[in-house]
């Protein structure tokens, strides 16, 4: 095995990976450096990692109209306005922001300053709202995850506005799923009824909650969130699972043992660790193709939180190779530390490097991290297992997948339109169909035949 240092040496950059955009998108692309992203990008960045002389050098090109335009719409599209006010001033660089942008006569800092304070005033009533959720959902206190930004904002962020989130995030065992969405339910919650929000919508029955929990294998768990939403707008995202990969996470339950009392007003939670939710939010980078400053920027505060306490960094590190997430882990860790200067360890970086240093750039993030047996093509799945750090454990679940019990088989695949199938035989053709073709094909064929096209809860 090579040392620390070898690895340091021969560990690939961050532009040499190369990254695809989800879906059936055939474009490929080179993850970018800072110095490779746009001027307002890197403006972007110096101001939140409040680098004064980086924000001025890029504040005071000619162009800046443009720049300012494109750095507002930034600020705006990552809900930040709070912090970078609050940022700028500090950092004194109101005047390169007293010229308009986006076609309005008011200076940019007052736009900001207007938004600033919206976005507090909001947070407060987010808060609110968030606290009576708690309430309506106690019963399932030690059963539920709350994740990311209601969790984050007063966990890492000072003050916690600063931290804007628009929608609550939980992970649910999936023993208690049914019952914690029935009693958002009672309160007024309802689905979305859209595959965006449920890939199992036109791939699966749909007729009540736990219907989209049914797998050939406990493993396998729903890739997209459970949405429910009330009329004052308020939304929850429920999933069982917190990585977002199709398949459960190997020390889920450890996460519950693990994991840490919060306090929202006078409503009490659990939420993740600091280890556990830094995992979450690679993935969720991941997911998201690097592209969330938002993502970037809580990475770099809870990595500056994981500092606080050394020891920490060891059970991170072998979390994410139990996961299978190592490499995600790196490359989150690595875009991070290059565009925040996040003060990430340099062992821990090595301890996290890919093996691999030809496929890993190719893989990583071309291939979709997702391995969803309803959702995902079997070509594709297959592409994944091959790319994948725990393929002897993903090959076993596929496998296992191809003969599910006929429990599975009847609840899944009969009774939705017309009356319930008993020939087993059928039903299993109709299972290898569903494990074989990608669920945006399912949809438009065979699918809208064998079930129904809307949510019905």
């Amino acid at each position: 095995m090579p040392n620390s240092d070898a690895i340091k040496r021969a560990t690939p950059k961050i532009d040499q990976f190369w990254i695809r955009s989800l879906g059936f998108s055939k474009d490929l692309s080179r993850i970018k450096s800072l110095a490779q992203l746009e001027p307002a990008e890197q403006a972007f960045a110096a101001i939140l990692r409040a680098d004064r002389a980086a924000a001025e050098k890029q504040l005071s090109n000619t162009t800046q109209k443009e720049l300012l335009t494109e750095l507002n719409n930034l600020i705006q599209a990552n809900n930040f306005a709070s912090l970078v006010y609050e940022r700028i001033i500090d950092l004194e660089l109101t005047k390169y922001f007293l010229a308009p942008s986006n076609n309005v006569t008011t200076s940019t800092i007052e736009q900001i300053k207007v938004l600033a304070k919206t976005g507090a005033i909001s947070h407060f009533h987010l808060d609110q709202r968030f606290a009576k959720v708690l309430e309506i959902v106690k019963d399932h206190h030690n059963f539920a995850l709350w994740i990311k930004g209601a969790e984050l904002s007063r966990r890492i962020y000072s003050p916690a506005y600063f931290r804007p989130y628009g929608d609550l995030d939980v992970v649910v065992k999936p023993s208690r799923v049914g019952l914690f969405i029935e009693s958002l339910m009672q309160a007024g919650f309802r689905s979305f009824a859209s595959p965006e929000y449920c890939h199992q919508l036109g791939a699966g029955p749909v007729r009540k909650p736990v219907d989209l929990f049914l797998a050939p294998l406990a493993e396998w768990v729903p890739n997209s969130p459970i949405t429910l939403s009330r009329k004052d707008g308020l939304t929850v995202d429920i999933k069982v699972g917190p990585f977002d990969r199709g398949i459960q996470a190997v020390e889920f339950e450890r996460m519950f043992v693990d994991a840490q009392t919060s306090t929202c007003l006078t409503s009490i939670y659990l939420a993740p660790n600091n280890s556990d939710h830094l995992m979450i939010l690679l993935c969720n980078f991941s997911k998201d193709r690097f592209t969330s400053w938002k993502s970037a920027y809580d990475i770099h505060l809870l990595v500056a939180v994981m500092n606080k306490d050394p020891n920490s960094w060891k059970n991170f590190i072998c979390s994410c190779k139990n996961e299978s997430i190592a490499v995600t882990a790196y490359l989150g860790l690595s875009i991070a530390k290059d565009r925040l200067s996040t003060e990430v360890p340099q062992h821990v970086l090595s301890a996290l490097a890919p093996n691999d240093f030809i496929l890993s750039p190719l893989l990583s993030c071309t291939v979709s991290p997702a391995f969803v047996w309803n959702s995902t093509s079997l070509p594709m799945m297959i592409l994944n297992i091959f790319s994948s750090s725990d393929r002897r454990r993903k090959l076993s679940i596929l496998l296992r997948s191809i003969f599910p019990s006929q429990v599975f088989l009847r609840e899944y695949y009969s009774g939705d339109n017309g009356k319930p199938q008993k020939n087993c035989i059928k039903l299993l053709l109709r299972h290898w169909c569903i494990l074989i073709l990608p669920a945006g094909l399912v949809r438009r064929t065979v699918g809208k035949n064998w079930w129904s096209a809307e949510i019905e809860f």
